[in-house]
């Protein structure tokens, strides 16, 4: 379990990476392309679809990180036991939304599909754009399960 959640973590990190320097360097060199005089029309509309692919994916490394952002006010004042709790409560309330989320995100694409969506510059098909939300449910969904299943065998060991 633990191999599959490096290398998954590794697939995710290196994913965004990868996507985040060619956003860069396409922007750049539109930049550069527009004080020329000239543009590529098409970036600005990769490099949006690419940001909701960081997005989505991104969202998957912070679970697995822990730097969702969370409000600790209440966590300070439990015992370890109250913490514990609350934790779980947390995670178990983050897996029913995530699957609500994956859910809904399918019916999209199942939406987008039939009407055959097409984005406006380079006319690639919506459904590319639109399965980052059913890819990062479904790795969020892995990455809240993994977390819940630890925080009971952490209890158990105590």
């Amino acid at each position: 379990m633990k191999k599959f959640n490096n290398i998954l973590s590794k697939i995710e990190q290196y994913f965004i990476g990868i996507l985040l320097l060619i956003i860069a360097f396409m922007l750049f060199i539109n930049v550069l392309l527009r004080f020329l005089g000239s543009s590529l029309v098409w970036s600005e509309e990769v490099a949006r679809y690419s940001i909701v692919w960081v997005t989505f994916i991104g969202s998957s490394v912070c679970i697995y990180k822990g730097a969702h952002i969370g409000v600790d006010a209440i966590m300070n004042i439990l015992s370890d036991r109250g913490k514990k709790i609350l934790t779980i409560i947390t995670i178990l309330i983050s897996i029913v939304f995530t699957i609500i989320f994956t859910y809904l995100s399918f019916i999209i694409i199942k939406n987008v599909l039939i009407t055959n969506q097409e984005s406006s510059t380079i006319k690639i098909p919506m459904v590319y754009v639109y399965g980052a939300m059913p890819v990062g449910g479904i790795l969020m969904l892995l990455r809240y399960t993994q977390e819940f299943v630890l925080k009971l065998k952490d209890g158990e060991n105590k």
